[in-house]
């Protein structure tokens, strides 16, 4: 329990304040502290009275409880007690009426859910994809073949999520991109801009080059339609990779200009093509998609070629046309149909303003009958329907885009200025609440659909395409949301790119995680990160509270940067936040309302790494070398601050205190120094080389010199050297073998609360970049009692550390991003006090420590070292873990990581989220313990593909049982030999006949044993098993050539030219340049001459004959 006394009427009163991790150990139930929940009207009428009546209208902790009691408003002493220290946000512990409706609008503030839907980066934060078009001059024409549509039926809309499963990228689901040069070329690309083939569009009966106007991709049937200034529309089928000439329609009345197509996913309603032409008229072409429609392959009729009037007359009765004549006075520029509506959107340019006098009808909406008129100066270039808001968005040459209402056409709703070039292209992400338009110019700008707020300005594409192109094509894929670019080349731009979910949950910032803390008056936790946000957290319900942007910036030539925040603590009472900033700036916030109450600093450009707020003190260090104090206290906060002095001949890494005793501080170099709290004089100072020797708090003139030029040296040199010690506990003296002139820093510091100041006593846990924690007494007699290897892995060192409010558990968080929980009861204190360890309760709750078949790399390596005891050790992310703590009566681990993300765990290990997940959030609640029920845990997608056995079984809390095969008695193989047979009997009767021996054959044996029994013996000293030392391999041998067969050899020997006969009077086998030989007769017996030499006569007749019997038998 603690007492704090304030100053009031009565000199007595004192406010008693407890918090979870205080005290209470076992709550019921939990009671909400808000008041905007039970405070009526008349209720907040009578409170405004109450306060009125006090004097100085303020109020005290007894005052307000007896007032509220009046109202009927309840709560327990430990609820009230900690209502009265929130709503008390001056700390004088009196409030005034100021205060107590601040804390009524915070509390309808944190149920806003813009907070929720606020984003951490901009829209467009990734690099775009750029490739060239391979077209030999630029894209006219750009379209997409759908998977599915855009449009859906009202009855099958769901709700729309942030996320996804991965399966959106396949090339199955993201459809295929289609781009036209003016030539007629045309090139099919994948979702990710890979080639897949090239086609030519180009008219049947024209003999001179075509002209393409307009592309259009008929999704649902497979179909891509061109148009061409030879008033042509061709339909090309693109089934199985092919590209084929289905339909042509000729002699349109006008050359279509643009075109849209409009389809649902069921194909139970007619797909309409709608064309717009140079003379303003709108043409529509309804078909069903059943069975492919009109454009369904018969056999006999490869090519349905026919002329416009032939449609009009139905000459196809499955293609139904209708046409709106003279719809605008002008072409029209862009045409859409709203399948939900039933109504067709056509727009068009009005850049005669003397001729139409700005009365110009720039977007006409017809639904049946009716017609509805958008005026607008100029006209229309692009427009964006959405049938999800039910709002239009428009852009023209007036360089404005619109927001209208799609049933209210007198007014616009907003009006969004900003570009300085006529509006080329407009699109809508609903599920975001995001405008995105694009100028003449080549800029992008994104809005907010409901506060329409600028909130981003994109410009990469004027540096990745050239300034003469002009004549630029836009389309928005809407379902992997990215805009592609095309002109000469094709770009990619992923705008709001959904979050997938099989790689990773989502991240907690926009930049690295530095420090989070846990809020214990508040029950909250808040994140710092290196993109200079400050996030409050509800770790209940995974809820984003409140999000502070651009907390340390400075200018430099005009331009506003962000500062990193690198440390952070809050104040004695918790109400308040501190932060410092890599600049040395620090700033004291009311994060509740996101307000700046004090600024400060330390010298410039010196890091603040780490700060401490003790009553009426606020101590900073950093790159400066020293402690910096400054003033807490009412009257004197804004006095110079106070600098302790510089014993220190390096940077401070790190820096923890304990209340009423003292602080302790570390260096790059490895410097050790403990100050008293009260007088800020240190009285210890150590170096973590060697610690056991004395050393006077002066410097040295050497030391000096050594501090106005000391460059830290890279420590792995030492890492790899400690790597032969890592199978045994390195006593303190040996540290001496790792050399003087590397020096070696301290990364974090650690006191334990709960251990008391004698030269007994570990106190303080310090640790190091070589892996290694050494443990000190911070008495003014102690120093170092002990030291243990933390690490399992080469090269990794503990970056930060926290305890449980008992100091039962020591909690480390590593550089390779590995959790480790250690059990610190019985070290480093006397035997007397020493406790016994139930270790079948720690199994019970530390999967780790159950036994396996094979151990572990995390316990090889501590296998002699038997304190502390290392309960669990998991990889928790893929980089550094910056900050750790824990939460007490829920048991709860929270990890900010290098990785972008704070993630929560239970304390056995067991994964329960990210903050700021797009998944689901499991509920928990402050009052009950983390991961007692029995659901099954599922691992963070990132981990999961590169964790390790141990770490599959830690978050998972599943173990798999495998035990060792044993030789079997006698009794064993008898009964081994009754199931045998019992399942002989049963195959059988399944299979009616078994399988007959040998069932691999003749021709394979198994190899025989070896009669010298072959033991293999694992050096298991190292790191690492090298196995593939304890492999035999035998020497290769040259194979033996298998004979060839004589029939082999004689065919091989053959000349085929020896088989031709030459026709007599065609070919002269003397003259010819194939040079044909007559063919050789041979003799039956090589002994007979005669016979062998003897030729074939010319022939007289055209038929052959031969000369004799011989020959006759030869051939």
């Amino acid at each position: 329990m603690s007492a704090i006394y304030f100053a009031s009427g009565d000199s007595n009163a004192k406010v008693e304040y407890q918090t979870i991790s205080s005290t209470i150990t076992q709550l019921s139930q939990e009671q909400s502290e808000r008041l905007h929940d039970r405070i009526s009207k008349a209720q907040l009428e009578k409170l405004h009275e109450c306060f009125k009546a006090m004097p100085n209208q303020v109020v005290g902790i007894s005052d307000l409880r007896r007032i509220l009691e009046d109202m009927e408003i309840t709560f327990s002493d430990f609820t009230y007690t900690r209502l009265f220290l929130k709503i008390n946000q001056n700390r004088d512990f009196m409030v005034d009426w100021n205060e107590f409706v601040s804390y009524l609008i915070f509390g309808f503030q944190e149920e806003d859910p813009s907070s929720q839907k606020e984003a951490l980066i901009l829209p467009i934060s990734t690099a775009p994809t750029v490739r060239k078009t391979e077209h030999r001059s630029a894209v006219c024409c750009l379209a997409l073949l759908k998977v599915k549509s855009d449009q859906t039926p009202l009855e099958d809309i769901t709700e729309t999520t942030n996320y996804s499963f991965g399966g959106e990228d396949s090339p199955e689901n993201s459809g295929m991109w289609v781009t036209a040069s003016h030539e007629g070329q045309l090139r099919f690309w994948s979702a990710h801009m890979e080639p897949l083939r090239s086609a030519v569009s180009e008219s049947i009966h024209l003999k001179v080059p075509t002209w393409i106007l307009a592309l259009q991709a008929l999704s649902d049937v497979s179909i891509v339609c061109t148009s061409s200034t030879e008033r042509e529309l061709r339909f090309h089928e693109t089934i199985a990779s092919t590209f084929t000439l289905r339909m042509v329609i000729r002699s349109l009345p006008y050359a279509v200009y643009c075109m849209s197509y409009a389809f649902y996913n069921n194909g139970k309603t007619h797909s309409k093509l709608i064309l717009g032409d140079y003379a303003g008229n709108v043409r529509i072409l309804s078909y069903s998609p059943y069975l492919r429609g009109p454009f369904q392959a018969k056999p006999g009729a490869a090519l349905v070629e026919l002329v416009w009037a032939d449609v009009l007359r139905g000459r196809i009765p499955l293609l139904v046309p209708r046409e709106y004549i003279n719809l605008h006075n002008e072409l029209i520029s862009c045409v859409y149909y709203s399948l939900h509506m039933n109504t067709l959107f056509a727009s068009a340019e009005y850049r005669n303003t003397k001729k139409y006098r700005g009365r110009c009808p720039g977007l006409i909406m017809v639904s049946n009958d009716d017609r509805n008129n958008f005026r607008i100066p100029l006209g229309v270039t692009v427009f964006y329907v959405s049938e999800i808001k039910n709002i239009l968005v428009t852009g023209g040459p007036d360089t404005f885009v619109r927001i209208w209402d799609v049933y209210i056409s007198s007014e616009p709703s907003a009006i969004l200025t900003g570009h300085n070039g006529g509006i080329v292209a407009v699109f809508v992400q609903p599920e975001e609440n995001k405008v995105y338009s694009v100028d003449y110019h080549k800029i992008i700008k994104v809005w907010d659909l409901e506060e329409h707020t600028l909130l981003q300005t994109y410009g990469d594409l004027v540096r990745i395409i050239h300034h003469s192109e002009t004549d630029i094509k836009y389309y928005y894929h809407s379902h992997l949301r990215e805009l592609m670019v095309a002109g000469r080349k094709l770009i990619s731009i992923k705008c709001c790119p959904r979050v997938r979910v099989d790689l990773t949950d989502g991240n907690t910032h926009a930049a690295p995680v530095s420090v989070v803390l846990y809020n214990r008056l508040f029950r909250n936790i808040v994140t710092c990160g290196l993109d200079s946000y400050i996030i409050v957290w509800d770790p209940w319900s995974g809820r984003r509270k409140i999000i502070m942007k651009n907390c340390h910036t400075k200018m430099i030539y005009g331009e506003t940067i962000d500062i990193e925040i690198t440390a952070a603590c809050f104040d004695p009472l918790e109400q308040f936040l501190l932060t410092g900033a890599r600049d040395g700036s620090l700033k004291i916030w009311n994060y509740n309302n996101a307000v700046v109450v004090r600024n400060m600093s330390i010298m410039p450009d010196q890091e603040v790494t780490a700060v401490i707020w003790v009553v009426d003190r606020i101590l900073a260090m950093g790159w400066d070398r020293q402690v910096t104090e400054f003033n807490d206290v009412e009257g004197r906060e804004y006095g110079d601050p106070k600098k302790w002095s510089k014993f220190h001949t390096d940077d401070i890494t790190c820096a923890d205190v304990k209340l009423g005793e003292g602080v302790v501080t570390a260096t790059y170099s490895g410097e050790i120094i403990f100050w008293k709290l009260e007088t800020g004089q240190p009285y210890r100072r150590y170096n973590v080389m060697d610690p056991k020797r004395f050393i006077e708090l002066k410097l040295s003139r050497d030391e000096e010199k050594q501090s106005r030029r000391s460059k830290r040296m890279s420590s792995f040199a030492m890492v790899s050297r400690l790597s032969r010690l890592t199978s045994m506990i390195a006593k303190p003296d040996e540290i001496k073998d790792y050399g003087a002139n590397i020096p070696v820093s301290v990364q974090a510091v650690l006191f334990l609360q709960k251990r008391p100041m004698t030269k007994d006593h570990g106190s303080v846990f310090i640790s190091l970049d070589t892996g290694y924690i050494q443990v000190y007494s911070h008495h003014q007699h102690g120093g170092i009692l002990s030291q243990f290897y933390a690490v399992h892995k080469l090269g990794d060192c503990v970056l930060t550390m926290a305890t449980d409010r008992k100091n039962r558990f020591l909690y480390t968080g590593t550089a390779f991003g590995y959790v480790k929980v250690w059990h610190i009861v019985n070290y480093c204190i006397p035997e007397a006090e020493k406790t016994h360890v139930c270790m079948p309760r720690l199994r019970l709750e530390f999967i780790f420590l159950r036994k396996e078949l094979f151990l572990p790399r995390a316990k090889r390596i501590l296998r002699n070292q038997p304190e502390p005891m290392l309960v669990s050790s998991y990889k928790g992310h893929l980089k550094a873990i910056n900050s750790i703590g824990f939460i007490n009566l829920p048991k709860i681990i929270f990890t900010g990581s290098h990785d972008y993300s704070c993630r929560l765990w239970t304390q056995g290990g067991r994964y329960l989220g990210t903050l700021g997940t797009v998944l689901p959030w499991s509920k928990l609640t402050p009052f009950e313990r983390a991961g007692e029920d029995n659901r099954g845990y599922r691992l963070p997608p990132d981990i999961k593909k590169v964790a390790s056995s141990t770490t599959l079984k830690v978050i998972s809390g599943i173990q798999y049982s495998s035990t060792l095969k044993h030789a079997k008695t006698t009794e064993e193989r008898e009964d081994d030999r009754d199931v045998e047979d019992t399942t002989t009997n049963d195959l059988k009767t399944m299979f009616d006949k078994p399988l007959k021996e040998p069932i691999l054959g003749k021709h394979f044996a198994l190899p025989g044993r070896s009669a010298i029994e072959q033991r293999i013996e694992l050096d298991t000293t190292q790191l690492y098993i090298p196995v593939y030392t304890h492999l035999r391999v035998y020497p290769s041998e040259m194979m033996e050539n298998l004979p060839t067969p004589p029939i082999i050899s004689q065919v091989k020997a053959e000349n085929y030219l020896n088989h031709y006969m030459p026709v007599e009077g065609k070919v002269d086998p003397n003259t010819s340049a194939i040079n044909i030989r007559e063919p050789q007769p041979q003799a039956r017996s090589r002994a007979g001459a005669a016979g062998s030499t003897q030729q074939v006569k010319p022939r007289k007749t055209g038929k052959a004959k031969l000369g004799s019997k011989s020959s006759k038998s030869e051939f």
